[in-house]
């Protein structure tokens, strides 16, 4: 087997009945992370309020768990009440240099925490008495001496006040890395959206209504979804050639 998966130990925390609650996990370094699933009993698809994962403190995840779901989604797989999924490796991509290059390669001595926010009961939550609890499992791969890349999923926000065309020559957060990254997938949560162009050195990459996108998308057995313009870098699941290189890239919203 290339993957070992396993159930890791109770997180850390405080909280009169699991709700409103932060609990965190300290996770176990020297290995090399494909997946991790929050699995939640008596939370609700909303009341994951947010999820992070940290490295030596450096946040590579931090998302709502409603965003999570969104890419579950997305991708087509199974979506089940009070599942969560945090996906490292791609198990998408149509080799296992591909799978690998998207994992998370942990250090000996490194320091690697999940942190999860739990939300507010529901009236029905309280009058039954219900109590929240959270646990996590993972998908783990073998111990690596290198770490080649650093698999993120962030929220960050673009500035875009006026109707027509908006312009980001940053689009991603560059304060997270100093190196240019490159971009698998994006998610622009807006419903405004009805056009992206992409390009690099002055040459346009990408250019494509949301109609075509979305068609494009549902052809290579993805699921977009209302009011979310997706880009794909990888709908074709080759995940080591296609991921847009992001330096000397801008990004033109319509």
């Amino acid at each position: 087997m290339r993957h070992t998966e396993i159930e890791f130990d109770a997180f850390n925390g405080s909280s009169a009945n699991g709700y409103n609650g932060k609990f965190n996990l300290q996770l176990p370094a020297g290995i090399t992370y494909k997946e991790v699933t929050i699995h939640g009993d008596n939370l609700n698809n909303n009341q994951l309020r947010r999820v992070t994962l940290s490295l030596n403190g450096d946040s590579l995840i931090d998302v709502f768990g409603t965003v999570l779901r969104m890419i579950q989604k997305f991708k087509g797989e199974s979506i089940r009440d009070g599942k969560w999924i945090i996906p490292f490796a791609d198990f998408s991509m149509t080799t296992q240099e591909g799978q690998n290059l998207t994992s998370l390669v942990t250090l000996p001595g490194e320091n690697v925490v999940l942190e999860v926010e739990t939300g507010e009961p529901t009236q029905a939550q309280l009058d039954n008495n219900r109590v929240a609890s959270i646990r996590a499992e993972g998908i783990l791969g073998i111990s690596q001496t290198q770490r080649l890349t650093v698999p993120r999923i962030y929220r960050d926000v673009m500035n875009g006040g006026v109707a027509g065309e908006n312009r980001f020559k940053n689009f991603v957060n560059q304060n997270r890395t100093t190196s240019p990254v490159r971009i698998r997938r994006s998610h622009l949560l807006d419903d405004s959206i009805v056009n992206l162009e992409l390009k690099r050195n002055g040459i346009t990459l990408f250019d494509k209504s949301l109609e075509d996108q979305n068609y494009s998308l549902e052809r290579f057995g993805k699921v977009p979804q209302t009011g979310i313009y997706h880009f794909d870098a990888v709908k074709t699941e080759f995940g080591v050639a296609d991921p847009l290189r992001t330096q000397g890239s801008t990004f033109n919203a319509r």
